[in-house]
């Protein structure tokens, strides 16, 4: 009785022994697979610094009927309606009635839009590059590689100058907009600032090296241009005239989240959309490149999941914090990857809700 017993129990364990192996070699398998996807560096993450938050967001409004999936990007024209791409690769337009229709179906994913002076709507195209489209919604695919011959594929935000002059930025010229995760891990600079003149075709890289830059925006007199660098977690400028052009300089630091698209208003202020909080497990680690290295060779289904957060910063000029309102968790207007002034409040798009929403200056009143 007690040999069968021992028999038994010697089963089982080596039941679980080969569990386990079986385990360890599943994953070897896979972080060897993966081994040379990154070659990270070693980074001391900075310390988040509290704006002065409230919770306003949590009072915005839904101002479409129908659902966009996954909107990001906003526009407006001079009639007052709304524009915002999709991940379903159609621009739609929302009228003042809050009724949709699909203004334009692209040839990727449209991220940045906005518009010129005469009403041409630009467009970040993920997968594609910068496009355009008339008042028909007709495409024109005005960039797919660099004057070397470099796919633009992973294209973010965008601004356009008073001229006509289009500045976009490129987040990464080695990893997908999908693959962004690995950028993050790996810690090196990969993006690039652009211009573009559609009247010559000529195209100038204005800053490279950059830390994973999104949204851009050009200052009132246009002699500077902000941009996001998401995995940095704050806003640079970069000097366009003067003496000193061609340099760049931090604007804020230390956020609390990461920066997606930038909106200006022309007149001195600044709306900038946070679409998600530091991720704490990646900070942590940054600093240890063997472990990087690891997670980053397991296939995208195991990558970190990044959180949701409903974030506007309003800044001015001299880089003072004017507004700084959010949604905790995005639990009302979900993940802000857009913000847009708009009469007497803000166009926020709603990334992880499917909805573009209105929010009033005067819901601050509630906090005084």
């Amino acid at each position: 009785m007690a040999s069968f017993q021992f028999s038994l129990l010697r089963s089982a364990l080596l039941r679980i022994i080969l569990t386990i192996l079986l385990v360890v070699l599943l994953f070897g398998s896979l972080i060897l697979s993966g081994w040379t996807k990154i070659d990270p560096d070693w980074y001391s993450t900075d310390s988040p610094i509290p704006q002065g938050e409230n919770q306003a967001l949590i009072f915005s409004e839904a101002i479409n009927k129908t659902e966009i999936d996954d909107p990001f990007g906003l526009a407006v024209d001079s009639k007052g309606w709304i524009y915002s791409g999709s991940s379903d690769g159609n621009i739609y337009r929302i009228r003042t009635d809050g009724s949709i229709s699909v203004f334009a179906r692209t040839s990727g994913r449209p991220l940045g839009l906005a518009f010129d002076e005469k009403g041409t709507l630009f467009a970040c195209v993920s997968g594609v590059g910068l496009a355009s489209y008339d008042s028909d919604g007709k495409e024109t695919i005005l960039l797919q590689e660099d004057s070397e011959g470099n796919k633009l594929r992973n294209l973010y935000g965008l601004d356009v100058s008073k001229e006509g002059i289009i500045y976009f930025s490129e987040v990464s010229m080695k990893f997908s907009f999908e693959d962004s995760y690995l950028e993050e891990l790996e810690s090196k600079p990969y993006g690039r600032i652009f211009s573009f003149d559609p009247k010559n075709l000529s195209l100038k890289v204005l800053l490279d090296q950059v830390f994973y830059p999104t949204g851009v925006a050009l200052s009132a007199k246009e002699d500077y241009l902000l941009f996001g660098e998401k995995y940095r977690h704050r806003i640079s400028k970069l000097i366009l005239k003067g003496k000193n052009v061609g340099r760049d300089q931090f604007f804020i630091t230390h956020l609390l989240g990461s920066p997606a698209l930038i909106r200006s208003d022309r007149k001195g202020s600044y709306w900038i959309a946070l679409s998600a909080p530091r991720h704490s497990m990646i900070d942590k680690i940054q600093m240890e490149p063997l472990w990087k290295k690891i997670i980053g060779s397991f296939p995208r289904i195991f990558k970190p999941k990044e959180g949701e957060l409903g974030y506007i910063l309003g800044m001015n000029e001299d880089g003072d914090v004017t507004f700084a309102l959010t949604d905790p968790g995005g639990n009302r207007v979900g993940r802000t990857t857009s913000v847009h002034e708009y009469g007497n409040g803000l166009l926020l798009a709603g990334n992880s809700t499917e909805k573009i929403w209105k929010w009033k200056f005067e819901s601050l009143e509630i906090f005084f």
